[in-house]
């Protein structure tokens, strides 16, 4: 399985040419975290708000046809537990990143999933196990 980061989503919903190119040449399931469906919804929320309903309208409905046909992983308890451990290491070494960046990985961890398709390389690399995808 590989999982899709939020800036996947988002490059998605706007069309980015090659993404859809990379996402197609891929063989792994496509998953996503309940903490990137998180950052989607408030982007949309935003779009709403900032933009209009009819630009929230066509994102929504690609948004929903997009994340349809993938698996989600939720954050539970053993998912916060290994967030909390990867949080203590990467702040130990001074190379701490946003809380929902450490929420995604810690879920992929305690799940067995280590791959991942982000534009967000920076982040993650820093957290050793994963293995990062970039377009």
């Amino acid at each position: 399985m590989i999982i899709l980061d939020s800036t996947v989503c988002i490059d998605y919903l706007v069309g980015d040419k090659d993404l859809k190119n990379l996402l197609d040449e891929q063989i792994d399931i496509f998953g996503i975290t309940t903490v990137s469906i998180y950052e989607i919804f408030i982007g949309l929320e935003r779009t709403k708000r900032k933009r209009s309903k009819e630009r929230y309208d066509e994102l929504l409905k690609i948004w929903i046809k997009m994340i349809s046909n993938m698996q989600f992983i939720p954050l539970g308890i053993k998912e916060a537990m290994k967030s909390s451990e990867i949080y203590d290491e990467l702040s130990s070494r001074g190379k701490i990143i946003e809380d929902n960046d450490i929420l995604i990985a810690g879920i992929m961890l305690s799940n067995g999933i280590n791959k991942i398709i982000t534009r967000n390389k920076r982040h993650f690399e820093r957290i050793e196990s994963l293995e990062i995808i970039t377009y």
